[in-house]
C-alpha cells in the first residue's frame, strides 16, 4: 500500500503599504466611519500602514475604554 504524503508550500506575503490619508479617504469603502479611523490614527510616528496593519490598529482603538 502506497503511503500518501503532501507538501505543504510556504508563501510569503508582501503587503503592500499605503498613507494614512489614503485609509481616511476611503474608509467608508473599509467599512469604517471616517472618524473612527482618522482617530485610530492619528498622532502615529508611522505615516504608512498595511491593511492588516490598519485593521489592527482600528481594532486596538474601537476596544479602548472611554473613561
Amino acid at each position: 500500500m502506497a503511503k500518501e504524503t503532501t507538501v505543504e508550500e510556504k508563501t510569503t506575503k508582501i503587503e503592500t503599504k499605503y498613507p494614512i490619508e489614503d485609509f481616511i479617504k476611503n474608509s467608508e469603502a473599509l467599512g469604517y466611519r471616517r472618524e473612527v479611523v482618522a482617530g485610530a490614527l492619528f498622532n502615529l510616528k508611522e505615516k504608512e500602514f498595511t491593511k492588516s496593519e490598519f485593521e489592527k490598529k482600528v481594532r486596538e482603538f474601537l476596544g479602548k475604554k472611554v473613561v
